[in-house]
């Protein structure tokens, strides 16, 4: 008999002025989120990109930005006094950031996080269920950072960028919620995030380590507003056996999206090191 066959929607990853100066430091994992879906994952697949292949505009931006003011500076485009790059582990995947000191107490950052060519494959469990995962996971956010003390404390603000991070997967078998079999079903699966564009706020501490060189953490949220679960697929078989299927997965759906609803905000927790120019 086909087992329970849960998605997790996972949902996801600087600097220096000089010695004396501005004690100025990001990263994003998943909450499990999960339907349960009995039968055996076949399939699973994380779509990144637009129908081109290629990121949309406003992430490309956002990633590219605090690369332009790391590279040219307002004082002189050759200089990167003022410029900052950090990379760790977060919430969300491994990170890596680049920031710039606008003025005095203000950091602009960006920051690319995720787990690119995520890969697992599980073993049969008790009830027969195998699962399979393949996909990317990557998030870009745009952040102003605000150092209100003399020390490496900040209060951070922004958006995450999630559009077009979806989960899909198809799966053999199908038991519902009564305990009904549909040994021949095949159903998909997709799970994304409600939000594409996501405002997200937090606090993190940076501190130095000598010679450029430092550590920064943040802990945060970003509003996703909900996870988004959609199923469809087929029993395999005919007439009012087909019928009571169709129900049975509408069911199952209206569970997951319940779940979903459950979890308005997804965290944002980092770790990693820093260096200053």
């Amino acid at each position: 008999m086909p087992g329970p066959f849960f998605v997790a929607a996972m949902p996801d990853p600087g600097r220096r002025r000089s010695a004396a100066n501005s004690p100025h430091g990001i990263v994003t994992n998943p909450w499990p989120i999960s339907f349960r879906l009995q039968g055996t994952f076949t399939k699973v697949q994380m779509s990144l990109h637009n129908q081109q292949g290629h990121l949309p505009p406003m992430i490309r931006f956002a990633l590219l930005a605090p690369l332009a003011f790391a590279v040219a500076g307002p004082a002189a485009a050759q200089s990167l006094e003022g410029a900052a790059f950090g990379a760790g582990v977060s919430s969300l995947g491994l990170y890596a950031s680049g920031s710039y000191e606008v003025m005095p107490k203000l950091r602009l950052r960006g920051v690319v996080a995720g787990a690119p060519d995520l890969q697992y494959e599980g073993d049969e469990d008790e009830a027969g269920t195998e699962i399979t995962l393949d996909g990317n996971f990557v998030s870009v956010a745009a952040l102003a950072d605000y150092f209100p003390y003399a020390n490496g404390f900040r209060v951070s603000g922004g958006v995450f960028f999630l559009a077009e991070n979806t989960l899909d997967g198809t799966g053999s078998g199908f038991e519902a919620d009564d305990g009904t079999s549909y040994d021949a079903a095949t159903v998909t699966a997709s799970a994304r995030f409600e939000q594409d564009v996501a405002p997200a706020l937090a606090i993190g501490y940076q501190g130095g380590l000598g010679g450029g060189w430092g550590f920064e953490t943040e802990i945060g949220v970003i509003a996703i507003g909900s996870v988004e679960v959609d199923l469809d697929g087929t029993s395999g078989e005919a007439g009012a056996r087909e019928a009571q299927f169709q129900s049975d997965l509408a069911a199952v759906e209206a569970d997951a999206n319940d779940m979903g609803e459950s979890l308005p905000v997804w965290p944002w927790l980092s770790i990693g090191v820093t260096y200053r120019f």
